[in-house]
């Protein structure tokens, strides 16, 4: 018997409004988990690696990413980030995040500019990071993250896609576009549904989940999608 639940997006980011305010856990400190727990998944998957490109929307799940670079540059990693967005549109935790980053040494490049020579250059020992979209989708992918997840998904490299596959309906489990298909997901605090219907299981591959230590309570207080 499977007695994992999920939840659609807006539950998800009421456990996560709980976690914060209700519990007094800073939201940059969630991402801060995010970001080591999404690192360590990827390094058990794929220990030999030796770079880290990491695409990075201008939200919170860019953040996240952006706190995976900094941890991993940490490490003695080489690690880069293609902001897909505005990186003057950074705010709160995200902006957090990326100082983080760029105080560790990241080099952060504007996608518009990302030279593809350099990107190909590190097949062989590069892990490619989608930290674009998370749960925050709305209709078709367009623009300049329509042409990262292109990119992406015309690589041979390991993308791992943290929470969820820029284009992929965390809801749903449709792709209404496009979406990046990842060899591993690492999903946070509460398990998406869109992950596991549809199209959700060969756009996430391997689904490792991480609570982020929030408090079990919360979950009392949110209720999750019935599954047979």
């Amino acid at each position: 018997m499977n007695d994992k639940k999920y939840y659609l997006a807006s539950a998800v980011r009421e456990l996560d409004r709980l976690a914060i305010e209700e519990h007094q856990i800073p939201g940059f400190t969630l991402m801060q988990r995010a970001g080591q727990a999404a690192l360590t998944a990827l390094l058990n998957r794929w220990p030999g690696t030796r770079q880290l490109l990491c695409f990075c929307g201008s939200g919170n799940n860019g953040g996240d990413g952006y706190v995976m670079a900094a941890l991993a540059r940490a490490k003695g990693i080489t690690a880069t980030v293609i902001a897909v967005g505005n990186i003057h549109k950074l705010k709160g935790d995200a902006r957090l995040a990326y100082e983080m980053a760029t105080k560790q040494g990241v080099e952060v490049i504007a996608f518009p500019i990302f030279d593809i020579e350099k990107f190909l250059k590190y097949q062989g020992e590069c892990v490619v990071v989608d930290a674009m979209l998370g749960t925050g989708l709305s209709g078709k992918v367009t623009g300049d993250t329509l042409k990262a997840i292109e990119l992406i998904n015309a690589t041979t490299f390991p993308v791992l896609a943290v929470d969820i596959p820029s284009g992929l309906s965390s809801d749903t489990g449709e792709i209404p576009g496009d979406a990046v298909k990842a060899e591993m997901t690492v999903t946070f605090i509460g398990r998406k549904l869109g992950q596991i219907i549809k199209e959700g299981p060969q756009t996430c591959g391997e689904i490792v989940f991480d609570d982020l230590e929030v408090p079990g309570e919360i979950f009392k207080l949110v209720t999750p999608v019935t599954r047979r």
